[in-house]
């Protein structure tokens, strides 16, 4: 049947987002370093400046010890998660597959994170509910941007002395936004009522996804029956961020320039300056998070301060930030070298699938047969749920 024109302009969008997403695979670490270098050169003579200043070791030492112990928190929250779902997994396995996510956001080659190949290589090691444990990823990264957001809407109740502009009270909106939003979803994540919604409850019998989404349900049911687990990572994800938001301002006065803002002003810009990065799309935020950082110091700096000085001082303190950060990468890349059969094989699985593709029903699908019945389906959940102990 020959294919119409609405046909080929599918066919022929499709084929350009195709081409778009393997080319930003090789493009968005050339992006990153560009933006760094632009950055760097457009503000050379207040950063030869902060360089050439007397450097306060002590705060260094201690943004470093921050900033580690910060990163080992997101490592015990993930860990909490997942033991939440009754995977066998252990502290020393959260914190071999945490540095591995951390040091695959720096040298991935594709357009998957760290979080994802986290979540192929728990996924690959469990022989059922892989969902389920893909999901303890999502959940774990949904947890640390709520709490990033909390940190923030803190910092909106103390009271600051920076100028009252549209971009603050914009800034200001983005976390309550956030925070009121992500909230909500937590409680409704935990009440016991929303797993017995009658849509819910016919979400299992739709076709193809039925069986992930009844995984889903039965890990919600789990968390629910466990509340204190996922408070307990909510907590953990708080005291993290709030760890390394104070690590950045220790890299601030690490290089003692005459004026940085206060620390509550940190707690301010730091999480939407953190979303930024995280969202730009290059690796590991590379140059976004440091031209956030430098907006936002020029942004908060009283009117006595120049902008380029208030703008040399945020992008050095950002630099100071990163390279912290990428010891700390650096000494996870010894877990990396240590599972590189493993991460090699996880690399070609996520260029190619989810892990949700490796689902049972993908697999049927796959071998060319059809997927379980409903009540098939719900007898295997049973059979697996009555070796399970929830307490």
């Amino acid at each position: 049947m020959p294919v119409g024109p609405p046909g080929r302009l599918v066919g022929m969008l499709a084929a350009g987002a195709h081409l778009a997403g393997r080319s930003w695979k090789w493009l968005k670490w050339p992006v990153g370093l560009g933006v760094f270098a632009w950055l760097y050169y457009s503000n050379e003579e207040a950063l030869a400046k902060v360089a050439a200043a007397p450097k306060d070791w002590n705060y260094a030492i201690l943004a470093f010890l921050l900033i580690g112990g910060s990163t080992l928190m997101t490592f015990g929250r993930w860990y909490l998660l997942v033991r939440a779902q009754q995977f066998p997994f252990r502290v020393r396995d959260a914190v071999r597959l945490g540095f591995v996510g951390l040091v695959m956001n720096y040298i991935s080659p594709g357009s998957v994170g760290g979080d994802l190949f986290k979540a192929v290589l728990l996924a690959r090691d469990q022989q059922s509910r892989k969902a389920a444990a893909v999901a303890t990823v999502l959940l774990d990264r949904i947890l640390g941007l709520l709490a990033l957001f909390l940190v923030g809407l803190g910092a909106t109740l103390v009271p600051h002395d920076f100028p009252d502009s549209a971009e603050v009270q914009a800034n200001t909106a983005v976390l309550w936004i956030g925070s009121l939003a992500g909230l909500a979803g937590l409680v409704l994540m935990l009440l016991p009522a929303t797993t017995r919604w009658g849509w819910v409850n016919r979400l299992p019998r739709l076709p193809l996804v039925g069986h992930i989404l009844d995984e889903l349900v039965h890990g919600v049911r789990l968390y629910q029956s466990r509340p204190l687990a996922v408070l307990a990572a909510m907590g953990l994800s708080l005291v993290g961020h709030a760890g390394l938001i104070t690590g950045f301002y220790f890299c601030a006065l690490w290089i003692r320039q005459p004026w940085v803002p206060d620390l509550a002003a940190h707690f301010y810009f730091m999480p939407n300056a953190e979303l930024f990065g995280a969202v730009s799309m290059v690796p590991g935020g590379v140059g976004a998070l440091e031209w956030a950082v430098k907006q936002y110091y020029v942004l908060v700096k009283p009117n006595v301060i120049p902008e380029a000085q208030a703008a040399g001082a945020g992008l050095m303190a950002a630099i100071a930030f990163r390279v912290l950060q990428a010891v700390i990468a650096a000494i996870g890349f010894g877990y990396y070298l240590s599972s590189r059969r493993e991460i090699s094989a996880a690399i070609e699985e996520a260029s190619h699938e989810s892990p949700l593709e490796s689902s049972p029903v993908s697999l049927q699908l796959e071998a060319g047969s059809r997927p379980h019945s409903q009540p098939a389906q719900m007898a295997g959940r049973g059979e697996e749920r009555q070796g399970l102990s929830v307490t």
